[in-house]
């Protein structure tokens, strides 16, 4: 009975309904950062969860000052070739473990002490059970490959979508 509660306060989206929602979200992402983190992905560590709330290693200065976004930063070109080589490595490891970020952009990717993490982990797709993954990882690689380009880099986008669908077992 209990369950049936549960299932009609999802669909009908009253507060403890959304409340129930918002805490599965949850349990997807630190599922998946404590996954990531130990595979070695450019994730912040995932401390604990408790409900809804998600409680991550700090990223960034002494002074208490966050990392920036990688969308407010603009590199020089030696920084946006290393960047972007650690975005692919990022994209390939997930990739390699059969993921997508599924939301991922130069908004979701913090840049601390010259290191790429990439954070908001909850909609992470399992691209080879999602009839729609390879769409989310050429929409990652898209996302992220226009960004650089944006700045000057030339970026083979086909020839990376190819390498990650390769990694992610798909071809």
């Amino acid at each position: 009975m209990r369950r049936s509660r549960e299932t009609r306060a999802m669909a009908n989206r009253t507060g403890f309904g959304r409340n129930l929602i918002a805490e599965q979200w949850a349990v997807a992402e630190f599922h998946a950062l404590c996954r990531l983190w130990t595979v070695g992905a450019p994730v912040p560590y995932p401390v604990q969860r408790n409900g809804t709330e998600i409680l991550l290693e700090f990223l960034g200065d002494a002074h208490g000052h966050a990392a920036p976004r990688l969308a407010q930063l603009r590199p020089g070109p030696r920084e946006l070739t290393s960047l972007y080589r650690q975005a692919v490595e990022a994209m390939h490891l997930l990739a390699g473990e059969g993921l997508a970020h599924g939301d991922l952009s130069a908004y979701n990717v913090l840049v601390h002490d010259g290191r790429l993490m990439l954070i908001d982990l909850p909609q992470v797709v399992d691209v080879v059970a999602n009839p729609r993954g390879p769409e989310f990882l050429a929409r990652d690689a898209a996302n992220l490959a226009n960004w650089f380009t944006s700045r000057g880099l030339d970026i083979d986008l086909p020839g990376l979508i190819a390498g990650l669908e390769e990694r992610a077992g798909l071809k």
